[in-house]
């Protein structure tokens, strides 16, 4: 059953089999998603980014070393959002896509059912956050509305999920955050204790921004109880 009418978002598809996929890419039409559907080849990943598609859906059987840096330059243009169908791999592969800017993972095979809640769900998370509002802070302006941050007009290139991090970080300049409230408030779920996500986010946050001196600085580490943007507006 539909539960929103997506006509205006845009999905490129690229497989590595199109009949295979056949009942996955009807789903996204009857959801009114306005799917392109291709096959992958070696310059599948950088030749497909489009600037202005919502969603970059991936079904591939497997993932090698060029892949995994293709999806780095595909992150240094691209900041929708980014789904991997994949056969069920090692953890470790998992988490170098996941630090590469994927959004979300799905083991093959996976029903249309499952996949476009999951899809779904990240929409809904997404759309929450896009305040029509701009924070400006020592130069580092963060547009809610396109879901973009510059540095005195340059643009720095954050992923779905960091944006979301800085966007949410930001909002709440001046007060540190722990893992508990970041965890439930920016990804939507429990903190487990020891999952360290949130970290590695950080990390590349501040990575981004180190370049620039005025924001370098900027997410400070509070020692044994989270992090704080040390900025004013």
């Amino acid at each position: 059953m539909s539960h929103a009418n997506y006509s205006c978002r845009s999905i490129v598809f690229l497989t590595d089999d199109k009949k295979a996929s056949s009942s996955l890419v009807k789903a996204l039409v009857e959801e009114k998603f306005a799917v392109n559907l291709q096959l992958r080849s070696k310059q599948y990943l950088d030749g497909f980014v489009e600037e202005d598609m919502d969603l970059f859906i991936v079904e591939a059987d497997s993932f090698s070393l060029d892949d995994l840096s293709a999806y780095a330059r595909i992150r240094a243009i691209y900041t929708g959002l980014m789904v991997l169908l994949i056969n069920d791999i090692e953890e470790m592969l998992q988490v170098l896509l996941y630090e590469q800017g994927v959004d979300d993972l799905l083991l093959k095979p996976v029903s249309p059912l499952l996949m476009l809640a999951r899809i779904r769900a990240l929409f809904r998370r997404n759309d929450k956050r896009m305040f029509p509002a701009n924070l400006i802070f020592n130069g580092l302006e963060i547009n809610g509305g396109l879901r973009r941050a510059s540095y005195l007009g340059q643009e720095i290139p954050f992923t779905s999920r960091e944006f979301d991090l800085l966007w949410y970080m930001a909002k709440n300049a001046c007060t540190t955050l722990d893992r508990d409230h970041l965890y439930k408030d920016v990804f939507g779920i429990e903190y487990n204790g020891y999952d360290r996500s949130i970290d590695m986010y950080i990390a590349r946050i501040r990575s981004k921004m180190s370049p620039f001196v005025d924001l370098s600085q900027m997410i400070k580490t509070v020692r044994n109880k989270g992090y704080l943007f040390a900025a004013e507006r």
